[in-house]
C-alpha cells in the first residue's frame, strides 16, 4: 500500500497532511516525540523514563524495521508514528506475523485535531493489506487518557503480552510499571474510527 499525501480539513484554518517520512524529517520527528512524551517525565523514575524515551527517539532503528509516517500542518510536523509489518521485531513478545505500531506522538499543540486518527488509519490499512491477522501495540499504565481512548474505541486488552517497563529500562530495582498490550484482529478493522499511542 503506497500512501499518497492525504489532506484533511480539521478546522477552517487547519489542514493536516499525512505522508511517508524521509530521513530529512527525522529531526522533526524527534522533536515531536520529545514534546509529546515530556509530560510523563515526572510520573516515573528518571532511570526508567530516560532509556524509554531514548528508545522512542531512535528513529533510525524504527525505520530499519518499519516505516515512519508524519502528519503536517502548514509545513510543520504535528505527529509521527512508526508502522511495523512484523511487530515481533520490537522485542516486546508479540507474535511473528502480527503488525504493530510504535512511538506514536502528537505534538501537544496539535492534540484533538485528528492527528493520531490519521496515523492509525494508515497503519491499520497497511496491516490489513499486508495480510497481518492482528494489529497490536503497547501503551503505558500511566498514559491514562490513551487507555480510556483505546477502551472506548473497542481495542481488546491482551494482558498475556503486557510487560514490566521498569524491569526492561531500569538498572535498579524500580517499582514495576506495566506496559499494556492492546490489539485488534483484522476481521474487526474499521479504518474510519481508530487511534493509538506509544
Amino acid at each position: 500500500m503506497s500512501v499518497p499525501e492525504t489532506a484533511v480539513a480539521t478546522r477552517r484554518d487547519s489542514f493536516l497532511f499525512i505522508r511517508d517520512a524521509v530521513p530529512a524529517d527525522y529531526p522533526a520527528i524527534r522533536d515531536v516525540i520529545a514534546a509529546a512524551y515530556s509530560q510523563y517525565a515526572h510520573l516515573i523514575k528518571r532511570d526508567v523514563f530516560e532509556p524509554y524515551l531514548a528508545e522512542l527517539l531512535d528513529v533510525e532503528r524504527h525505520a530499519r524495521h518499519g516505516r515512519w509516517f508524519i502528519v503536517e500542518n502548514h509545513g510543520q510536523v504535528r505527529g509521527a508514528g512508526a508502522f511495523y509489518p512484523d511487530a515481533s521485531v520490537q522485542g516486546f513478545g508479540l507474535p511473528p506475523g502480527w503488525a504493530g505500531g510504535r512511538a506514536l506522538a502528537v505534538h501537544p499543540d496539535a492534540r484533538g485535531q485528528g492527528v493520531a486518527r490519521m496515523l492509525i488509519t494508515v497503519c491499520e490499512g497497511l496491516a490489513r493489506d499486508g495480510g497481518a491477522p492482528v494489529f497490536a501495540f503497547h501503551t503505558a499504565s500511566f498514559m491514562t487518557s490513551a487507555i480510556a481512548l483505546y477502551d472506548r474505541l473497542g481495542y481488546r486488552r491482551a494482558p498475556e503480552f503486557d510487560f514490566d517497563m521498569a524491569g526492561r529500562y531500569s538498572r535498579s530495582a524500580a517499582t514495576p510499571i506495566t506496559s499494556i498490550a492492546y490489539l485488534r484482529t483484522s476481521s474487526h478493522t474499521n479504518l474510519t474510527h481508530r487511534t493509538w499511542s506509544i
